[in-house]
């Protein structure tokens, strides 16, 4: 599974917005976006800040 699709999952399946996941992780929303559309990737350590705490 590709990175854009893990993220989208991760975050549809807890519900959130991407307003909120970036809020969580202290991004913002168009990166959010941009990772989700395969325009960038996180950084190991925000993959780890998602999972951890969404």
């Amino acid at each position: 599974m590709e990175t854009k699709n893990m993220i989208f999952d991760l975050r549809t399946k807890h519900g959130l917005s991407q307003d909120e996941l970036a809020e969580k992780l202290y991004v913002t929303r168009q990166a959010v976006s941009q990772w989700e559309t395969g325009e960038t990737v996180p950084n190991i350590e925000t993959l780890k800040t998602a999972v951890e705490t969404v």
